[in-house]
């Protein structure tokens, strides 16, 4: 019998033995049909060819899917299989075991290159891998090293019986000098190696600042604060903090959008300080604008102003009149701050039909293009100094021209942006469409209702209490707040600032000893920011005063009652001995700190002929 006689007998006989499923069988016919699709002899369909052996569709790609999964590993090489070694294993259960401890304990393992920091019971874990039933159990120290990727030299050092006498390079420097003389010495070398750790681990430290200050007081025992740590990497140039930057507004942006010129104007006034010198008479004087203004930001144009005494509803009005003078007609939309004589009932009648925005309080960024033009005025004209004249309206009439000649000077500039036109020509051109009416009105609109939610918002999370005791209190004071709106942005201090802050301001104003201010609304407010912050710190003084000696207490406690204990279990010639062992077992770097100064102190209370005989065997 031929080698092709045998290989047919043998099948004959597997076939006779086993009985194949009609849908395997199917399924050999579809993977034979995929390998040799150029055969003439496949039926048209697939469907076809499983009826050729009675097969059904789902269970036949079922097991064609299984077949080429199978696939693959009847294509191996021939011969026996190559035995498994058993170092892998074991070299990955040590990397599985450091790669816990590791997640349990971020910052043991600290450093870059060569020079790395262990904390000591990243050390314990190490040597304890390779021993009787662990993971590195029968392992050499070369092959624990490659495993753990600790330096041999370091991995040998931690494995001696005997410590050489000095520490290896790879050691952490944690270890106050124990040959200290005295306590105030010891305590001196403890803080310069705390401050050496904080800088070796914040080199190579990848994690948020708040992470590390966690990481070396939890697992390095170090006893100080993010301030302090803070402080110190800034001090020594590894670490720069972020500027503060003030705390943004809920709605900071969006306030003005730039559409048609006449679809929403920005105001906003400043004070101007004119002087006047009459060289006849030597007199001098100093007197105190207020400037309001109307911006048109789609026109880069600004409309109208005007120059009062005060800034007023009266100085609101008549830059609002010369606004619309100026235009020919009013705006669809118009954006003020929040002082209380904007938005006040006579305010309100001011501008009619015109839909009355707040600009977003304390940043100058929703009104930026008035606020930039008030910053250019100043900086481009010297002090305004008014030689020969004696009356002040003279010399508000002169601020006036010198104000429109500026603002003519500027509307009358071209602009890239219009097309080589000037402001006041790109205005008075423009002609917006029906469809950019409408949907200004509508913007103009969402802002009103989303300003009316957030100010529905305020007013039903302010405290009543605090709010009534302020709206008396304004009218004791003779401040005018329409719409209690002064009393509930104060309401969000504490109850306790708001009286005293009230109080004071009272008796400051029947002393005569307020300064002279034109808002004594942002005064008052002053007086009660301080005293709330001033009360806020002093309460904080007292509960960080009381957490801070709790912790000490109950971080020390348990030493404490260790040391009684064997001061009254052992006689002082045996107390040094026993209290370095305590410290030779301690898992913490406070833990070693207490038990070498207790050490230190049982020495200081022997005879001074006994303590060097104790001292040479520690």
């Amino acid at each position: 019998m031929n080698s092709a006689q045998a290989h047919e007998a043998r099948d004959s006989h597997f076939v006779s033995s086993f009985r194949v499923p009609a849908s395997l069988a199917g399924a050999i016919l579809l993977l034979a049909r995929q390998l040799v699709p150029a055969w003439e002899g496949w039926p048209r369909t697939r469907t076809q060819t499983l009826a050729l052996v009675g097969a059904g569709k789902s269970q036949a790609y079922e097991f064609l899917s299984r077949l080429w999964a199978l696939l693959p590993s009847l294509l191996g090489h021939a011969g026996r299989p190559s035995a498994v070694s058993s170092e892998p294993i074991a070299s990955t259960a040590i990397l599985k075991a450091l790669y816990a401890y590791l997640c349990e304990h971020p910052g043991s393992v600290c450093g870059r290159g060569r020079r790395r920091v262990y904390s000591d019971g990243f050390r314990r874990l190490v040597v304890d891998l390779i021993g009787p039933g662990r993971p590195g159990e029968g392992m050499t120290v070369e092959e624990l090293a490659s495993a753990s990727i600790v330096p041999l030299g370091t991995l040998k050092d931690w494995l001696r019986t005997e410590p050489a006498g000095s520490s290896p390079e790879e050691a952490a420097p944690d270890v106050a000098d124990t040959r200290a003389e005295t306590s105030a010495s010891l305590l001196d070398g403890i803080r310069s190696a705390h401050l050496q750790l904080i800088a070796t681990l914040w080199q190579s430290w990848e994690g948020t600042f708040q992470a590390f200050c966690a990481m070396v007081r939890t697992e390095y025992r170090v006893p100080h604060g993010m301030t302090f740590i803070g402080n110190f990497l800034q001090a020594i140039g590894l670490r720069t903090r972020r500027p503060q930057l003030p705390e943004e507004a809920p709605w900071s942006s969006g306030t003005y959008e730039i559409m048609f010129p006449g679809a929403q104007w920005l105001g906003d006034g400043t004070s101007i300080a004119v002087h006047w010198h009459d060289r006849r008479t030597g007199r001098k004087l100093m007197v105190v604008y207020n400037v309001e203004a109307f911006h048109d930001p789609a026109a880069d144009a600004t409309v109208g102003f005007a120059v009062t005494k005060s800034e007023n509803e009266e100085a609101l009005r008549q830059a609002y009149e010369a606004a619309k003078e100026t235009a020919g007609h009013a705006p669809l939309g118009v954006t003020l701050d929040r002082k209380p004589c904007n938005h006040s009932p006579g305010a309100q009648e001011i501008f009619d039909d015109t839909v009355l925005l707040q600009a977003t309080p304390s940043r100058g960024q929703a009104k930026a293009p008035l606020e930039g033009a008030f910053g250019l005025f100043k900086q481009a004209l010297p002090r305004l100094l008014i030689e020969g004249g004696s009356l002040e309206d003279r010399i508000g009439c002169v601020l006036g021209l010198i104000l429109t000649a500026w603002w003519r000077g500027r509307n009358g500039k071209p602009r890239k942006r219009f097309g080589g036109l000037t402001p006041a020509e790109f205005y008075a051109g423009f002609r917006p469409t029906e469809e950019q009416v409408e949907e200004t009105k509508k913007w103009l609109r969402r802002l009103e209702r989303r300003q009316e939610k957030m100010r529905l918002t305020r007013q039903a999370s302010a405290d009543p209490v605090r709010v009534e005791v302020l709206r008396r209190g304004l009218a004791e004071l003779g401040i005018s707040d329409p719409g209690d709106r002064l009393a509930r942005r104060l309401a969000r201090y504490g109850r306790d600032a708001i009286a005293w802050g009230l109080a004071t301001y009272r008796a400051k104003l029947e002393r005569e000893t307020l300064p002279p201010t034109d808002y004594p609304e942002r005064y008052l407010g002053g007086i009660i920011r301080n005293l709330d912050t001033r009360l806020e710190l002093e309460l904080l003084a007292d509960y960080l005063l009381e957490q801070r000696i709790r912790l000490r207490d109950i971080a020390l406690k348990p030493l404490q009652q260790a040391a009684d204990r064997l001061r009254a279990e052992q006689p002082p010639q045996d107390l040094p001995k026993a209290f370095v062992d305590q410290a030779l077992g301690a898992g913490y770097v406070v833990d070693f700190q207490f038990w070498t100064r207790a050490t230190t102190e049982a020495l200081e209370a022997l005879p001074a002929e006994q303590r060097l005989d104790l001292y040479k065997p520690l």
